[in-house]
């Protein structure tokens, strides 16, 4: 399976960088306010994908935080869960608690 990943990936890359390779020529791309950038495609290609990732993890980044931030405090209150269940371990049961340990079935 390993091997038949880095095919995919090889055969990837070739694609790519063939397109890049044919992409050379100089495009002018308008901008807001008559501003115009002129670049090779493949740069332009580039930029627009690079700001495709940073939309991307700019959605992504609350919903994240906000993940981390319930794993932090549901660690912490196991934590404090099993440090009060050690104490309560540590404390030894009182003799006449009332509970018979000879009867069969459910302790009420």
């Amino acid at each position: 399976m390993k091997l038949v990943a880095w095919i995919i990936r090889i055969v990837l890359f070739a694609l790519l960088f063939v397109l890049a390779l044919r992409n050379t020529a100089d495009v002018s791309l308008q901008l807001f306010f008559d501003a115009v950038w002129r670049a090779p495609l493949i740069l332009i290609l580039l930029a627009a994908f690079g700001l495709g990732i940073l939309a991307a993890l700019a959605a992504v980044a609350p919903a994240l935080m906000r993940q981390r931030l319930e794993a932090g405090r549901l660690r912490r209150a196991l934590g404090e869960a099993r440090s009060q269940a050690a104490e309560n371990a540590r404390e030894p049961q009182a003799a006449g608690s009332g509970i018979p340990y000879n009867v069969v079935g459910p302790k009420v």
